[in-house]
C-alpha cells in the first residue's frame, strides 16, 4: 500500500473506528460509604446477633459492601451469614454471605462483608440477620447508645420491638459514572495521558487568503485504533492531504508538565488550542497566514496537576 492510500484509509477508516472506541469506552466505578455508624470500641456496648437491625432510607442503589465489629463470649472461629432484607425481615433477599471468623472474647475484630454491588431500589430500608455455628459461645456485634446513629436500630430478634441500642455498621455503595474526558467528533482529536483516558481536547481552525480565501475548522484523523495514543493528525482541505501532526508526552516525572509537539507543513494561517479535560487548563499555537509553519517544541505546555 503506497504512502497516498494509507492517508486514504487512515481518513475514512481510522475516524470511524475512533467514534467507536469512544462509545465504548470503559465507564468508572468509584465505592463511597453511604451510611457510617462508627464502633463504640471494645469497652462500648454489645449484643448477640440473634438480635436483627436495620438502617433506615438508604441514598443508593446498590450494596457494596457492609462492615461490622464483632466479639464472642468465648474465643473461638465462628462460620457466620449475614444476609440483608429490603423494607423488612421478610422482604426480598438483597444478598447474602458466608465467612469464617476467627474472633475474642476481649476485643472486636472488624468484618467486612462483600456483597457484590447487590441490586436494591434507593431509599429503601435494609434489615440484616446473622446465623451463627461453631466457636463455642454466642456472637456480638458492637453498638451505640440510642439516639447515636438513629437510623441504624437493633431489635428484639427480628421483631418489631426495638432495644434502644444503634449497630455500629458502615456500608458503602458502587457508582458507576460515564467517562469523562475528551468527546472525539469529525474536528476533535482526543489523546490519552494514560491509557484510554482520552485526557487532552486537540482542535485547531484555519483561515487564509489563498486561493480566493478559505477558512474552517480542521479535520482530526484519530491514530489510535493503530496504538499511537498520543498523537494524531489534522487536514484542511483534503483527506488525503494531512496538514499537521500533534503529539503530547508525559514529563511529569521531569518537569511536572505535559509537552505539546506540533510539526505542521503548511503556510496557511491556523489557531491550534489543546485543553486539558482534566483540570481545564488550554494552551493555543498560531500560524500566520502565507508563512511557513514552525515546529512547536513546547516542553512546558500544560502542568500535571
Amino acid at each position: 500500500m503506497n504512502s497516498r492510500s494509507v492517508l486514504r484509509w487512515l481518513s475514512r477508516s481510522t475516524l470511524a473506528t475512533a467514534f467507536l472506541l469512544s462509545a465504548l469506552a470503559p465507564a468508572y466505578a468509584e465505592v463511597s460509604t453511604v451510611f457510617d455508624c462508627p464502633s463504640s470500641g471494645n469497652n462500648g456496648n454489645h449484643d448477640a446477633v440473634f438480635n436483627g437491625f436495620f438502617v433506615e432510607n438508604i441514598a443508593a442503589d446498590n450494596l457494596h459492601s457492609a462492615t461490622l465489629y464483632y466479639r464472642a463470649t468465648q474465643g473461638g472461629l465462628y462460620n457466620l451469614t449475614l444476609t440483608v432484607h429490603r423494607n423488612s425481615y421478610s422482604g426480598p433477599v438483597v444478598a447474602s454471605a458466608s465467612q469464617a471468623v476467627s474472633l475474642s472474647n476481649s476485643s472486636d475484630k472488624a468484618v467486612t462483608w462483600d456483597f457484590g454491588d447487590a441490586p436494591f431500589a434507593s431509599g429503601s430500608t435494609l434489615y440484616f440477620t446473622h446465623t451463627q455455628s461453631g466457636g463455642g459461645g454466642t456472637v456480638q456485634y458492637n453498638m451505640q447508645p440510642g439516639g447515636t446513629c438513629p437510623r441504624s436500630q437493633e431489635s428484639v430478634g427480628t421483631s418489631a420491638v426495638l432495644n434502644g441500642f444503634n449497630v455500629a455498621v458502615q456500608l458503602t455503595t458502587n457508582t458507576v459514572t460515564a467517562p469523562t474526558g475528551c468527546v472525539a467528533n469529525a474536528t476533535t482529536l482526543c489523546i490519552d495521558a494514560n491509557p484510554g483516558d482520552r485526557r487532552f481536547q486537540v482542535r485547531v481552525t484555519y483561515s487564509t487568503s489563498q486561493s480566493g480565501g478559505l477558512s474552517g475548522n480542521g479535520k482530526a484523523i484519530s491514530l489510535a485504533p493503530l496504538g499511537v495514543s498520543q498523537g494524531g493528525l489534522f487536514w484542511f482541505f483534503s483527506a488525503d492531504n494531512p496538514e499537521m501532526l500533534v503529539k503530547i508526552l508525559n514529563g511529569c516525572t521531569i518537569n511536572n508538565r505535559f509537552w505539546v509537539f506540533v510539526s505542521a507543513g503548511t503556510n496557511v494561517g491556523f489557531r491550534l488550542t489543546v485543553t486539558d479535560t482534566l483540570t481545564g487548563n488550554s494552551k493555543t499555537y498560531q500560524n500566520p497566514d502565507r508563512t511557513n509553519a514552525v515546529p512547536v517544541q513546547d516542553t512546558s505546555a500544560l502542568s500535571c496537576q
